[in-house]
């Protein structure tokens, strides 16, 4: 909105206000809501409070929409509860009954209880189905805001097919509107989900669409902050981890609570490896942020599992890996659950056949390989652990199947923890697939270590370790890597030296194998 612009919109509601033209003012804040939510946030609340008592009572969505814009917009976190627009009368106008709903639903979120939430967010949903048609438009920039907040409640509940469905409707009905804060969060949220799920294609679709965000608009800072964690994510998938760190640098997390469970489990996943200081860091920070938050909020379906991966990351860079596993359980998913525990099931797999392990890896991803085509995320660690620990005849074919996926989702992260073979392997189709730079950077990897934080140990030696955690005697690794024991002894001193330990015991201590 221009200055004038913004000034004759402002001379407008005072002569209004003046004149005792309620109706006159109601009428402009209706028509040009979008407009001074999104440049004249104090403006619209003030505009709000200057109304008579008896005209809040005939429209009380205004003492929500006042209540959640004036916390917005001074960056503090929504009221766990909107008394004076609770009450759902049914005979209400759609657009307060709506509005009710949604005080609801925040309340219900806030207090972190996320079925109620919910059930109100479906209960809003068909209640904005029986509107009129006709009816509808007449409060479109309403519209907006309420979907969002639907589909967060969905997020939330780890319902995220009803999520994107919410998030959609809010992103056109922000763009019918010209509401380019709403189309922020909204289509940055749609890319989020899209990349949480490994559909590069959809998430690149989704921050194409997304407007330019004015360096001076009081939503700069909050708005774009799930875009911005989609745009990481499609960085990490093709294996840019250090342009990925920078953007996650970036975010405030704070200003943006509805979305701290991935943000933290992308800088878990992204801190590399050798960096057990920046790890130990990131876990205090962690542990303190969910402290401080209620903990019902905390343990809601989406930021438990979040929390679980966030943990089970941290705690294998610093050599805790059965603290690690305890984090995310030992139970397979079902083909139906959430691509969060998915994921974090992905992950434990892949462990287990780093420490020798594949028909336990290979119980936990047989599910997996049951799960919805939409999860890329989930589908391809699956097939490339498969082609690992089955049968020698599948192998190729699953390794194909892998490939594809992963350059038309442009999804590569779960390439290097791979055996050499399967990742040579994996590089050579990718490279057929039109990705040569992809595959070079596969081939640069060194040879993947057995256990996480053995990074300074050579190939051979990260092999004997991860042997002698698994309990095998000398003789047995000796024959094993087909080398003799002394051979054997004298790289196992060369790992406890750089590991800075003197025997097998102090070296099961450090790891916390509790052998």
């Amino acid at each position: 909105m221009t200055a004038g612009a913004a000034e004759e919109l402002e001379q407008s509601l005072a002569s209004a206000r003046e004149g005792g033209d309620w109706t006159g003012v109601i009428g402009i804040l209706g028509s040009r809501w979008s407009d001074l939510y999104q440049d004249h946030p104090q403006l619209l609340i003030r505009t709000i409070e200057s109304l008579p008592p008896a005209v809040l009572e005939a429209h009380p969505r205004l003492r929500f929409a006042e209540e959640h814009l004036r916390r917005r917009s001074n960056r503090l976190p929504e009221r766990r509860a909107y008394p004076d627009i609770l009450s759902d009368d049914p005979d209400a106008p759609p657009l307060d009954r709506l509005a009710a709903l949604t005080g609801r639903i925040a309340t219900a979120r806030g207090d972190g209880r996320l079925a109620d939430a919910a059930a109100s967010a479906d209960q809003a949903v068909e209640t904005l189905r029986a509107v009129p048609v006709e009816m509808v438009p007449t409060f479109a920039n309403a519209l907006p805001e309420l979907h969002y907040h639907w589909a967060v409640t969905y997020f939330l509940a780890s319902r995220f097919d009803d999520a994107l469905e919410q998030f959609a409707r809010s992103y056109d009905w922000a763009e019918s509107v010209d509401n380019r804060l709403v189309r922020t969060t909204s289509g940055g949220a749609s890319a989020l989900i899209h990349a949480l799920h490994g559909r590069g294609r959809d998430a690149a679709r989704w921050l194409g669409r997304l407007p330019e965000v004015p360096a001076d608009a009081w939503w700069a800072a909050d708005a774009p902050a799930a875009g911005r964690m989609a745009d990481a994510v499609l960085h990490m998938d093709r294996l840019e981890m250090d342009a990925a760190r920078g953007i996650l640098d970036g975010i405030d997390i704070t200003l943006s609570l509805d979305f701290w469970g991935p943000y933290f489990a992308l800088r878990a996943y992204s801190t590399p490896p050798d960096r057990r200081d920046e790890a130990q860091v990131l876990l205090s920070e962690f542990d303190s942020f969910v402290s401080g938050l209620a903990p019902e909020y905390a343990q809601v379906p989406v930021n438990a599992e979040y929390t679980a991966m966030v943990r089970y990351l941290l705690l294998l860079l610093l050599h805790q890996p059965d603290r690690a596993a305890r984090e995310l359980g030992s139970t397979a998913p079902d083909a139906d659950a959430s691509v969060v525990a998915q994921t974090g099931t992905a992950l434990l797999a892949r462990r287990l056949l780093q420490r020798e392990q594949p028909a336990a890896a290979r119980r936990l991803i047989a599910p997996l390989l049951q799960a919805s085509s939409a999860r890329p995320r989930v589908i391809i660690p699956a097939l490339v652990i498969a082609a690992e620990t089955g049968s020698p005849s599948q192998r190729d074919d699953l390794l194909q199947r892998a490939a594809a996926l992963a350059t038309w989702n442009g999804l590569y992260s779960a390439f290097p923890s791979a055996s050499t073979a399967a990742r040579r392997t994996l590089a050579d189709l990718i490279e057929e697939r039109g990705e040569p730079g992809i595959a070079d950077l596969l081939r640069g990897l060194s040879e993947t270590t057995a256990v996480a934080g053995t990074e300074a140990l050579t190939r051979r030696e990260a092999a004997v370790v991860a042997s002698a955690l698994a309990g095998l005697s000398n003789t047995e690794i000796a024959a094993k890597q087909h080398v003799s024991v002394n051979t054997v002894k004298s790289q196992l001193r060369g790992a406890f030296r750089k590991l800075e330990v003197s025997s097998r015991q102090e070296l099961i201590e450090l790891f916390q194998l509790g052998r």
